[in-house]
């Protein structure tokens, strides 16, 4: 243990503890009368009076000088250190506090968040603050951000700051926060002082490259306190993606079980007027999928909201979406042998068929001539779902064209057996996670690949992009991403005397699944979802006044935004970071625009820690010896021990120098 003084400039009153030696030894005590004439007897008195008291003064002369010793000590404020001793807290020094409240932060333990563990150990490193000690707060989140643009001596401000601190719904970047607080530190004075107070969480640390000088002293001081379970909704997807008004879409909802045990939680869905639940059991540290159907109304935006039953981490139990329901398609067919075609195609009823418009949604192309290739190509690639059946006759340069197939693919050749002598050709289903078969794991609508086949096409594709195969491998369906729009290969002949597949009740069925889950141009859901900080925005395509726009979330309470006019056409922006949820832009009052706001379960949700001593710098600091720090780093106030000790040798004096008076004189 060592001490040290905050006022060594009073050590000159050290010469006070002196003044009751000096009064004991030379102050005279008043002699008592004797009725005695004599003089000589009194001279003799008077002298005995001035020598030095009995051996009971001598106990009242040490509790006066150990008042006054006391008293000079408190004046002079000893500061007690304990173990390795830091920078004191008179001395020019630098401090700076990483302190995290990215989403984890949130999570509740023993009835107290671990953000607010964090602020109170916050509260304790500053408490101890000398007023020559500059400091300074680096807040880790997405975007890590200080208090102040320096170390400043302005402590008091920062007290403040951490009484209005919040936790955000947002992911920790570690290293960008760690620079800060070492450029920071470079900008400071006197001996420097870096500490972290984080929940260490190990998805968000265990990448982390640290690289602290070597005159920085680090100190990590973990706030998590229990091994921490949790369920999250980690995503929640629309197929398709942009449904069709008066179909069914697929909602599917993937639950992420974070702990060593299995569980068993309910997904509930609010879709417009629709209300469903589902039960899913999840394995240890695995994943279960909730699957929904709900009915699309009219056309528009809508939004659409995933829940789990509140838990100890509420932020991840809701997940947000907002879904463009689509009007009726518009559909062209071009090409040869078209009458079954038309048939299938028109039993749907939200495909318009009859449509003149230019850039029809979807384009059939049915052993069309080779040189419409290209041209079939560049419509996908502005957004159409090109659906072709090609002939022999597109082997070679227009079928590279078309699928931008390498040329040892491009060779096509009809191959056909005699239906009344050979066995047919039949199929099956490719990538059997793929969502197009999702509908037909019940088995109400049949076999997807059933049906026989005297006639195809033989050629080669890739396995990745081929959905149905014949037996021998010969791709029969497949579908590749063009540009905003799709690509898709048919190799099953229609007509009834070289295949029975129209006659297969899985036909309509998985041709409508087919269009609905390539019949639409990407791109534009994902303009509608964000993930904090990502800051909701609406760019309307004519100028509008500010003062004609609102932002509502789905209850109704309005958020402030800016309009950026820099921009051509201007931008509308949220002000402020907002929270998960689902939003609304009203233009004039009526909505024209959605957006969801989702929490980061990939980065967030996984709620593990890790122990900052693997980190392999610094120094760890469990919760009760980061309360001790104060006296370990600034030093333990000795001076109320002090005052405590004067005020007692003073009780304890009086009571001496009492009995001494009341105590009679032998004769």
């Amino acid at each position: 243990m060592t001490f040290s003084l905050l006022n060594p400039a009073l050590l000159a009153c050290t010469a006070l503890i002196a003044v009751p030696l000096l009064a004991h030894l030379f102050a005279k005590a008043k002699p008592r009368e004797f009725p005695f004439p004599s003089l000589q007897w009194l001279r003799q008195v008077e002298r005995k009076t001035t020598r030095l008291r009995k051996p009971k003064d001598w106990l009242l002369l040490l509790l006066r000088t150990l008042i006054v010793a006391a008293l000079v000590a408190a004046f002079l404020q000893p500061l007690l250190f304990s173990g390795a001793q830091l920078t004191a807290a008179n001395a020019r020094k630098t401090i700076v506090l990483v302190v995290d409240r990215s989403a984890s932060m949130g999570f509740v333990e023993q009835g107290q968040s671990r953000f607010v563990r964090a602020i109170a150990q916050t509260e304790a490193v500053l408490q101890g603050a000398g007023s020559q000690t500059l400091a300074n707060v680096i807040w880790m989140d997405a975007e890590p951000e200080a208090e102040f643009p320096d170390p400043a001596v302005n402590v008091e401000a920062l007290r403040e700051a951490l009484r209005r601190a919040q936790v955000t719904q947002e992911a920790g970047e570690v290293n960008e926060a760690m620079s800060s607080a070492i450029d920071q530190l470079g900008r400071g004075e006197g001996a420097k002082e870096l500490y972290v107070i984080s929940d260490f969480q190990s998805t968000a640390w265990k990448q982390a490259t640290l690289n602290i000088p070597p005159n920085v002293r680090l100190f990590t001081i973990p706030v998590a306190t229990t091994e921490a379970s949790n369920a999250a909704l980690t995503s929640l997807v629309v197929q398709p993606e942009r449904p069709v008004s008066g179909t069914e879409a697929r909602v599917l909802c993937r639950v992420r079980n974070f702990s060593g045990a299995e569980s068993k939680t309910t997904v509930q869905l609010a879709f417009a007027e629709v209300r469903q639940t589902r039960a899913v059991t999840l394995p240890a540290w695995g994943e279960g999928v909730a699957e929904f159907r709900v009915p699309c109304g009219a056309a528009g935006l809508q939004g659409i909201t995933a829940s789990l039953p509140e838990d100890a981490f509420p932020a991840d139990d809701r997940r947000f979406a907002t879904v463009e329901i689509r009007e009726n398609w518009r559909a062209a067919i071009e090409g040869a042998d078209l009458a079954m075609w038309q048939r299938a195609l028109g039993s749907f009823g939200w495909l318009d068929l009859k449509s003149a418009a230019p850039d029809p949604d979807v384009r059939l192309a049915v052993h069309a001539a080779p040189e419409r290739a290209a041209e079939l190509r560049a419509a996908a690639e502005h957004g159409a779902t090109v659906i072709c059946q090609p002939g022999e006759d597109w082997s070679g340069s227009p079928w590279m064209a078309f699928w931008n197939a390498g040329a040892k693919e491009a060779a096509l050749s009809t191959e056909q057996r005699n239906r009344d002598k050979d066995k047919p050709w039949t199929m099956q289903t490719v990538q059997e996670e793929h969502p197009l078969w999702q509908v037909f794991r019940s088995g109400e609508f049949g076999d997807p690949a059933g049906g026989s086949v005297w006639k195809r096409l033989n050629l080669k594709l890739g396995s990745e992009q081929t959905l149905l195969r014949y037996t021998d491998g010969v791709p029969a369906l497949a579908a590749q991403r063009a540009g905003k729009g799709w690509l898709v290969l048919w190799n099953i002949e229609l007509d009834e005397s070289l295949s029975d597949r129209v006659q297969q009740p899985s036909f309509l069925v998985l041709l409508g699944e087919l269009l609905l889950h390539h019949g639409e141009a990407g791109g534009q859901a994902a303009l509608r979802q964000f993930v904090p900080p990502q800051r909701v925005f609406w760019q309307p395509r004519q100028p509008v006044a500010a003062d004609q726009v609102r932002l509502q979330d789905d209850a109704g309470a309005e958020h402030a935004f800016v309009h950026d006019a820099t921009q051509s056409p201007a931008v509308f922006r949220e002000r402020e970071v907002l929270p998960p949820g689902n939003y609304r832009w009203l233009l004039d009052g009526q909505p024209v625009e959605r957006a969801s706001v989702n929490f980061p379960a990939d980065a967030e949700s996984d709620l593990r820690t890790l122990d900052p001593a693997s980190l392999g710098i610094g120094k760890s600091l469990t919760l009760s010896a980061a309360a001790a720090l104060a006296a370990q780093r600034d030093g333990l106030p000795l001076w109320p021990w002090c005052v405590a000790v004067a005020l007692g040798a003073l009780v304890l004096e009086s009571l001496v120098a009492r009995s001494a008076i009341r105590q009679p004189t032998p004769a």
